[in-house]
């Protein structure tokens, strides 16, 4: 739409839509893209980027969700979890990965899942550095889908490289906790 259709449609003044426009285009979530001719010169037409159609949608999170209960329901246990932890690690792969020692790539770590909108904060414990938030960014999924935060697990492992668990608090409020192995890896539990 071009600016005054959008001022039109929202009863706005044009300047009040293109100060707007000029905060969306900023945050890559609108952009200009081809014009149509106008009164004395052509007008710019605005369109919602990809980027805009993912934070303004409300049917992903639903979509996944069910995706996620069918996969529940036709995977084993391990399956899903092998799945899940190769979602995050491929993920990881559109993050540049932080170098230097293993406390450092931690914590830079812990910035990327801030920018996802979980508050992690880097605790030492023995021979592990342990990821833990007061909340989570995945929590509309992992409170019925707890398998969601090994998608968060293997994005931390492949982003540190070094083997990470998950240690989440899925109940009432969803809380994250990722364990970074200093040395090796971890113990099995063999039934």
């Amino acid at each position: 739409m071009t600016v005054e259709e959008l001022a039109g449609a929202l009863r706005l003044t044009s300047n009040a839509i293109r100060n707007q426009l000029r905060v969306l285009e900023q945050a890559r979530l609108v952009e200009r893209r081809g014009s149509r001719p106008g009164v004395s010169k052509p007008s710019a037409l605005y369109t919602i980027t990809l980027a805009g159609q993912t934070q303004f949608s409300t049917l992903y999170l639903p979509v996944l969700g069910e995706f996620l209960n069918v996969a529940e329901g036709q995977c084993s246990g391990k399956q899903l979890v092998g799945f899940m932890r190769q979602t995050g690690k491929s993920l990881a792969r559109h993050y540049p990965q932080p170098s230097g020692a293993l406390s450092s790539r931690v914590a830079e770590a812990a910035r990327l899942i801030h920018s996802f909108g979980g508050l992690m904060e880097v605790e030492r414990s023995g021979g592990s550095l342990i990821l833990r938030s007061k909340a989570c960014p995945l929590a509309a999924l992992t409170a019925e889908n707890s398998a969601a935060c090994r998608v968060i697990e293997g994005l931390l492992a492949e982003f540190v490289s070094a083997p990470v668990q998950t240690c989440c608090d899925v109940g009432g409020e969803p809380r994250c906790c990722f364990v970074v192995r200093r040395n090796g890896a971890f113990k099995t539990k063999r039934a």
